[in-house]
């Protein structure tokens, strides 16, 4: 009945602790367990290094740090470690034959319960369960799984719920943290006295201060934080979330309302040890332009869309931005507010898809603007000029800037370009023009 606790090191450290935190003695714990358990197969020198090491507060880990609140709490929090317990108990009591069963629970039960803090009704049960032959000290659980089956149910799992996992212990802690995270949208809105982050189409997690006071709230409800600060724990979130090793972004928006925790968060991205897997980038801000501040630190290898309000762009900007090589790598890019001042069209000549969301129509010099950049683009598939946050569009106005572009016969207009091969199809609508390249055949 004893071969569970020859083969089970972790019982076997559990049964030590429990002798030890007994306040015995080693050598008295050695003849006791060796007693019960036979076959002397732990020496007297080992039970001497365990109980130092547990004097010194110490159990798996070289850092630890236990008290003696803390030593009990490890076999009280543990169902495997406390049936361990009641199972050396149980093999105690097996050998008086001249006791009842009901005593032989009870004087086991009052010999754990002066160690470890149980109920009575589950010590009986466990026991009766024990002296009837079911040897099992732990049932199938969770951590039971094979590795591979672990990763696959926490790769499925939502951001909180993969928060809830990595506190069950280290082992899952790590096994969390290793497994791919895959999200479609990653939002992040920081404000003066609140900060949300959100997954997907979750409701998001907010931290915000109120009256003095930090709260918490999230898809369950919320949780008052007393005096703690908002943007400190905010912090706290965002370095796990993005400090995660295969992390990967499909869209990532952050909208920033407050100067002050701008550069804080520039800080938190400088903390990260790799750059961020960011396909399509949004970014505003109605206080400073933070694109040359965010997109260093995107895998400029991945990085494809960048999109972004207009109102602090320039030519200086843009010269610095032509610079990074995730500028010069993506494909497509959007701008929300004016038309910016694009400094030399070499800046722009790269991206694929162009699309501008103004304010205001274009007038006749950014239109020749857009116009010098479509005729030398080699590149440029599409560019499109929307004015439907605030107006329509005049064609008297792009005939102004382009030049007399008439219909043809399928009245369709076209912008030629200087590869006789290749013209730009121009699609209007009331609010947006659209200059499609195409290819003669």
């Amino acid at each position: 009945m004893s071969i569970s606790l020859k083969t089970d090191d972790k019982s076997i450290l559990s049964v030590l602790l429990y002798q030890f935190l007994s306040e015995k003695s080693a050598y008295s714990s050695f003849k006791e367990f060796n007693k019960v358990v036979k076959d002397n197969f732990i020496s007297r020198d080992d039970f001497k290094f365990w109980f130092d090491r547990f004097s010194s507060g110490k159990l798996d880990e070289e850092e630890d740090d236990l008290s003696i609140s803390d030593l009990k709490s490890v076999l009280s929090d543990d169902k495997h470690r406390l049936r361990a317990c009641i199972f050396f108990e149980t093999l105690k009591e097996k050998r008086s034959i001249e006791k009842s069963n009901d005593e032989k629970v009870t004087d086991a039960y009052n010999r754990l319960s002066k160690v470890i803090d149980i109920d009575f009704s589950e010590f009986s049960s466990c026991f009766n369960r024990f002296i009837g032959g079911n040897l099992k000290l732990k049932d199938c659980e969770f951590s039971d799984l094979p590795l591979e089956i672990v990763e696959q149910v926490v790769e499925n799992l939502d951001y909180f719920g993969r928060s809830a996992f990595r506190k069950v212990s280290k082992n899952m802690r790590s096994i969390v943290d290793d497994a791919k995270v895959n999200v479609d949208f990653l939002r992040i809105k920081i404000a003066e006295t609140s900060t949300a982050i959100g997954f997907d189409s979750i409701r998001p997690i907010r931290y915000y201060q109120l009256f003095g006071r930090c709260y918490m709230s999230r898809e369950f409800g919320e949780k008052d934080l007393k005096d703690q600060n908002h943007w400190e724990l905010a912090v706290n979130e965002l370095k796990i979330i993005l400090n995660h090793k295969k992390f990967t972004i499909d869209t990532l928006k952050i909208q920033f309302a407050c100067f002050s925790h701008f550069n804080r968060f520039g800080r938190i991205l400088k903390s990260l040890d790799d750059k961020l897997h960011v396909r399509h980038l949004f970014l505003s801000s109605d206080l400073v332009h933070p694109l040359e501040n965010i997109i260093p630190f995107l895998k400029p290898e991945i990085l494809e869309t960048i999109s972004v309000n207009s109102y602090f762009f320039c030519a200086d900007l843009m010269k610095r931005l032509m610079g990074m090589d995730q500028w010069k790598n993506a494909r497509n890019l959007e701008i929300y507010g004016i038309l910016c001042n694009f400094g030399s069209t070499e800046n722009v000549l790269h991206f694929e898809n162009i699309t501008l969301h103004v304010l205001t129509m274009v007038n006749n010099e950014e239109l020749a603007q857009i116009k010098k950049i479509l005729l030398e683009s080699s590149q440029i598939e599409t560019f499109c000029i929307d004015v439907s946050i605030r107006g329509k569009i005049d064609w008297n106005v792009i005939e102004g800037g382009l030049g007399p572009i008439i219909p043809g016969i399928d009245g369709i207009r076209r912008l030629v370009s200087r590869n006789k091969q290749q013209f730009y199809e121009i699609e209007e609508e009331e609010k947006s023009v659209k200059f499609v390249r195409k290819t003669y055949y």
